[in-house]
């Protein structure tokens, strides 16, 4: 029988999102025998539920509840009837996302010493280092079964995109050409099988290749009976006491009844859009601008995940299906250098 917490049980760590933080954190928990309850605004699916479809997929499992887009012409003008690509669902966007696990450069630790100010851009250099995070990224790296030197696991293939990328790379001098990082096992890895190299990583694996907390760590986190995931729980407002420690989250089920979770703490992992939301609409007295917003920064200096796209057509058939999503990098043009 799954596990329920009574709505007053304050003994429980409330997390809010099911994805890369709210999963993981729920299995790191159970570990060490604490309780909490993850409030999940999407819906629950199985294996089963994952096609090889992309647009299937997309209308499935994306946040597409209307928003109010502002901003740049590029963000407000070129897409302006597509959401951000967020998984509302038990797994979150680990569901969607592509595996890619490249490591932050330390030159990015240190943005505004590295490139100035730059105008319209907020540019802080990060108060750690490389070398601070490093061993963290290790311990990631292993747990997700990320390709590559913390796990043994061999890189993965070139897919059939980045060969005809790279033969035209190669011809025209580019020499920094490899096959990066990802977090799709190669190999069985932590009770996961291998890629199969069908291409439709992003939406959803069929095959639980690729590490995600919708078939890993949220199972393994109820299987203990210290972790209780509510689907279809929309949050609404974080509560605190006199002191300003959060102390319950008030959400709504799929139903529209609102209901109260007590808790002795609270964890804010909803994603980059409603995180911002929930901290800014849990204002108070206390925090009249909101929690967590002494800065004034909370929903502020959000960036899109910056992408372009060059599309070519080829004299023969590519078989642009073969392969995982993303299974190459060319460097030669990165303005700093890379590891």
């Amino acid at each position: 029988m799954a596990t329920r917490f009574a709505d007053d049980d304050d003994s429980v760590v409330v997390i809010i999102g099911s994805g890369a933080g709210g999963g993981t954190l729920a299995q790191a928990l159970a570990k060490k025998g604490i309780n909490s309850v993850v409030l999940e605004a999407g819906k629950r699916y199985q294996m089963n539920d994952i096609e090889n479809d992309e647009w299937e997929m997309f209308n499935k499992i994306s946040w597409l509840d209307e928003r109010i887009t502002a901003g740049p012409r590029q963000l407000t003008e070129t897409f302006p009837g597509l959401p951000a690509w967020i998984v509302k669902a038990v797994g979150g966007s680990t569901i969607h996302w592509a595996g890619v696990s490249l490591r932050f450069q330390p030159h990015e630790f240190r943005s505004h010493s590295e490139l100035g100010d730059i105008e319209g851009a907020n540019l802080l250099d990060w108060p750690i280092s490389y070398d601070d995070l490093e061993p963290y990224y290790v311990k990631a790296e292993r747990h997700m079964g990320v390709t590559g030197e913390s796990t043994g696991m061999p890189y993965h293939q070139w897919n059939n995109n980045f060969k005809v990328l790279a033969a035209g790379a190669e011809l025209v001098g580019y020499k920094q050409l490899r096959s990066g990082p990802m977090a799709v096992n190669t190999e069985e890895y932590d009770e996961r099988g291998r890629c199969m190299q069908t291409d439709f990583c992003m939406q959803g694996c069929r095959f639980g290749a690729k590490w995600s907390t919708m078939y890993s760590d949220i199972p393994r986190a109820e299987a203990s009976g210290h972790c209780e995931v509510r689907p279809r729980s929309m949050a609404l407002k974080i509560e605190h006491d006199d002191k300003g420690r959060a102390t319950a989250v008030v959400y709504v089920d799929g139903d529209g009844n609102q209901h109260r979770q007590r808790a002795r703490a609270v964890c804010v992992a909803g994603n980059s859009i409603e995180s911002p939301r929930l901290l800014l609409n849990s204002h108070s007295a206390m925090f009249p601008d909101g929690l967590a917003n002494s800065s004034g920064q909370v929903g502020r200096n959000y960036m899109t995940h910056a992408t372009s796209c060059i599309f070519g057509v080829m004299p023969k058939p590519v078989h642009m299906h073969r392969g995982t999503t993303f299974a190459g990098i060319i460097s030669d043009e990165a303005r700093l250098p890379q590891r």
